[in-house]
């Protein structure tokens, strides 16, 4: 599985890697993946996925949910999140994202996804979030227009 970390400055941190749709024939169950960290952004992951040349879809996910889905079962609803349990093979990390009455399942390699999501926690600490939000354009997002 082809991987490539960018880090520019501190301001984004992201992964490129191949998701496996498994339920996708197999000429067209490889998904190229970017996982994107950002420290203004510090409680997601942005999820990247390239359907087919030139169109993506995205997903944004929580990164604590993130972190957890590589240690046991994560997440309810539309976002849910795995290890595998077997032995002696390279683990795998499932992802199975659901929109609007369509599922997805993936499965990539566990270890790098893993890694990668911890050095997003050196970037920016678990508990150190709130220190980065902009919670005034957060609220007034929330709010309906004047």
């Amino acid at each position: 599985m082809d991987q490539q970390r960018a880090r520019r400055g501190q301001e984004r941190l992201t992964l490129l890697t191949t998701l496996h749709n498994l339920a996708a024939p197999p000429e067209s169950a490889t998904v190229l993946c970017r996982f994107a960290y950002a420290p203004d952004t510090p409680y997601s992951v942005r999820l990247d996925l390239e359907t087919s040349p030139g169109e993506q879809v995205t997903w944004v996910i929580g990164r604590d949910l993130l972190l957890a889905g590589t240690e046991e079962l994560s997440g309810e609803g539309d976002v849910r999140i795995w290890p595998s349990r077997q032995r002696g093979n390279a683990p795998s990390l499932y992802l199975r994202l659901e929109r609007q009455h369509t599922t997805a399942m993936f499965a990539t390699e566990l270890h790098p996804i893993r890694q990668w999501v911890q050095e997003t926690y050196t970037m920016v600490p678990a508990g150190g979030e709130g220190l980065l939000t902009d919670w005034d354009t957060l609220a007034s997002s929330l709010l309906p227009p004047v």
